[in-house]
């Protein structure tokens, strides 16, 4: 290992029941399309295919009660995505969660930092 310096980072997956996950992959997918306004443009920005993209924006929006992600088909202007209020609340919500667990979990981190740094 290099001696470059680790910052750990608790990125957690959380199950919301039998059929619903969310974690880290499905969060940047949902912020790439929220700066880029598409899934084909977020997709090949985190170099996922596009259709494990679409899949996994579609296991969101039938997982909630309503959509997280707008689609609007192309045409003159050109299509795109964008998160409707309730994905933009989702992305929120974890970015909290993240913050506070990594907060909470910082002694554990810096043990597991030195534990890394050992030879």
């Amino acid at each position: 290992m290099s001696r470059e310096k680790l910052r750990p980072l608790v990125r957690p997956r959380l199950y919301l029941g039998d059929q619903l996950s969310l974690g880290p992959g499905k969060i940047d997918l949902l912020r790439k399309v929220a700066e880029v306004g598409s899934i084909s443009a977020a997709a090949r920005a985190l170099g996922v295919p596009y259709k494990r993209a679409w899949l996994l924006i579609d296991t969101l929006n039938r997982g909630f009660p309503s959509p997280v992600l707008e689609t609007v088909a192309g045409g003159k202007q050109g299509g795109g995505a964008r998160l409707t209020p309730l994905g933009e609340a989702l992305v929120a919500a974890y970015d909290a969660l993240e913050t506070k667990l990594n907060a909470a979990a910082r002694a554990e981190l810096n043990a597991l930092v030195r534990l890394a740094r050992r030879r």
